[in-house]
């Protein structure tokens, strides 16, 4: 049985939409994170593809969770995208245009107690953490897509050291080099990501299990709430983090990292994509059947 303790799920700096999402039931946790749409090409939904598929696969999946269906989470993902797949192929015959470039993908951190098992099945740069009772700690996030990001925004503090441009006007002098970058999911080299047009992220996810014999406390969490390790450097690392969750309040610990972010609101210091990514996270324990 899982037993949520906190969770949260906010969108970014003046976003209309939240593009992350966030599922739990009694024998589940997850959170999601769609990437942004770089090119503008939005086929599905007016305001944003990845928030809609986000969306559908939070409510798919977890509607199958729900029902406590057996089969494991990547036959149950499959059938997800499967049907969503169909929508959006059939949003691109009627548009009369070619898939983008940076057709909707999402990041997925799943946990999920199964035939007495504490299973774990992660793609692309959202967190997942774990503390077992002998002490040991379990971390998964695939640093491929983190370290392409970090190369842009590179590139993106040194136009602004040497022209002067902001970070904002930086980013859109770099935004073909995202999404060449974007271009690399699903491929060797490049990352894994849960992608509408094939399997090949689901079927490259890492995947795990443990006897679960003792309670289990488990957390997953959005690259934009784990600025508060890997960018603002506030907790060592994500494993720190972690033990944070477990202590504080996330609400607070959430209003912490909004002032952090609005004091360097220029990208300058600490660089970012923008003032304040969408932001979700969530912690629970997983406890053995009886």
């Amino acid at each position: 049985m899982f037993e949520l303790k906190q969770s949260i799920c906010y969108p970014g700096f003046g976003a209309r939409i939240c593009e992350d999402a966030v599922g739990y039931g009694k024998n589940y946790c997850f959170v999601m994170d769609g990437a942004s749409c770089l090119s503008g090409k939005n086929i599905v939904d007016p305001v944003s593809d990845s928030a809609w598929m986000a969306g559908r696969i939070r409510d798919g999946l977890c509607a199958l969770l729900d029902q406590e269906d057996p089969r494991p989470t990547r036959q149950l993902l499959l059938q997800v995208v499967a049907q969503l797949r169909q929508e959006y192929v059939q949003a691109l015959q009627r548009s009369g245009s070619d898939a983008p470039e940076d057709s909707p993908s999402a990041g997925l951190a799943l946990f999920r107690q199964r035939d007495g098992k504490l299973e774990f099945f992660g793609i692309g740069d959202c967190v997942g953490v774990a503390k077992f009772p002998d002490g040991s700690d379990f971390f998964a996030l695939d640093g491929n897509l983190p370290k392409l990001d970090g190369q842009v925004l590179q590139q993106m503090k040194q136009l602004h050291l040497q022209t002067g441009v902001s970070m904002k006007e930086a980013k859109t002098e770099c935004n073909e080099l995202l999404i060449r970058n974007r271009c690399l999911r699903n491929q060797p080299g490049g990352y894994w990501i849960l992608d509408l047009l094939t399997d090949d992220g689901i079927n490259n996810a890492r995947e795990e299990a443990w006897a679960l014999t003792e309670p289990v406390s488990v957390g997953a969490f959005s690259d934009g709430f784990s600025q508060l390790a890997d960018v603002f450097g506030y907790y060592r690392d994500h494993t720190a983090l972690f033990a944070a969750m477990r202590e504080k309040d996330l609400e607070d610990m959430f209003a912490h990292l909004c002032a952090m972010q609005d004091a360097d609101s220029g990208c300058t210091e600490y660089p970012r994509f923008k003032l304040r990514d969408d932001t979700s996270a969530l912690w629970g324990i997983f406890h053995p059947d009886r």
